[in-house]
């Protein structure tokens, strides 16, 4: 199983978790790897697995939701049209979200729009980028981006040590798993849901959708959003045979009713919310790459280039 982060963030821990439970699912029962793939908010790996893995099911990965739109959105880099992929399911409806220090001077949404933030951004297609991007676009937030930082663990140290005074976009479960006491101790404030809907944590917090001020606005961010209810995506690659698809569909299923991997799961802190069947998350992904050429475009313009 190949993880799209580099090791101590929450892609690798929810690759690792699946890694620990789908054997048991599987014919013969065998062990399951993981190893490490980081680059490009998920791309690299997703171009390895598209036109390098084995396809025999052997091989499988597990990346943000973003791979399915990356080449659609022209990121840079990705190379693979994302329908080809064989589609296992998603194990969690991701709700990213903007966090600034207790002590920068953003201490509430407002503050985004009238005192600067310097944030942390990681590869040009990850959240943390993207959603910077998004909000100084599309609605003239004053965030400062330091890109280049190796996964969300190094932007997290980051924030930690003071190099930045926040992060435009981390995966909500993320916080919860690496710094639930910063949540806890108020040392971080969350301001902004990066998402269509409120996460069942944050009734009172508003979402990305509650700042579009007319229609197409609303459609904009409808689209780019979208991948993020695909959040922790497990694919393989393309052409797989059938019986082999339908066996690891099958597995993943399996998975997530297993008490052993849930009870797992609740130890990690690693929240199992909205997952998708392999067939929803085939169709799903279907559906945004049937999204009209006008439409697409105006999303482009905002997600710009690096």
């Amino acid at each position: 199983m190949l993880a799209s982060h580099a090791p101590g963030g929450g892609y690798d821990a929810y690759a690792r978790l699946y890694a620990r439970h789908v054997g048991k699912h599987l014919p013969g029962q065998p062990s399951v790897t993981v190893r490490n793939m980081p680059g490009a908010a998920g791309v690299i790996m997703a171009n390895h697995i598209h036109s390098q893995a084995a396809r025999n099911g052997a091989v499988i990965g597990l990346a943000p939701g973003a791979i399915a739109t990356a080449a659609l959105f022209e990121s840079p880099g990705a190379r693979y049209d994302a329908r080809e992929f064989t589609w296992i399911g998603s194990l969690n409806n991701d709700v990213s979200v903007i966090v600034s220090r207790a002590d920068s001077p953003v201490k509430n949404l407002q503050d985004l729009f009238s005192k600067e933030l310097i944030v942390g951004g990681a590869g040009a297609s990850d959240n943390s980028v993207v959603h910077a991007n998004i909000l100084s676009r599309m609605f003239d937030a004053k965030l400062k981006l330091v890109s280049g930082y190796n996964g969300s663990g190094a932007n997290v140290l980051a924030l930690e040590r003071g190099e930045v005074q926040g992060i435009a976009g981390w995966n909500y479960t993320s916080v919860v798993t690496m710094k639930p006491d910063w949540i806890r101790d108020k040392h971080i404030l969350i301001l902004l849901q990066m998402s269509l809907s409120r996460h069942k944590d944050l009734p009172d917090t508003q979402t990305i959708l509650d700042l579009a001020r007319n229609d197409n606005e609303r459609k904009i961010l409808q689209l780019i959003f979208t991948q993020s209810v695909i959040g922790r995506v497990v694919f393989a690659p393309p052409n797989i045979p059938a019986a082999q698809t339908k066996i690891m569909r099958a597995a993943f299923d399996k998975v997530l009713l297993d008490k052993d991997f849930l009870a797992d799961a609740a130890k990690s802190r690693l929240e199992i919310n909205g997952p998708l069947s392999g067939e929803k998350t085939e169709a799903l992904i279907a559906d945004l790459h049937r999204t009209p050429a006008p439409l697409v475009r105006d999303a482009i313009a905002i997600l710009g280039k690096p």
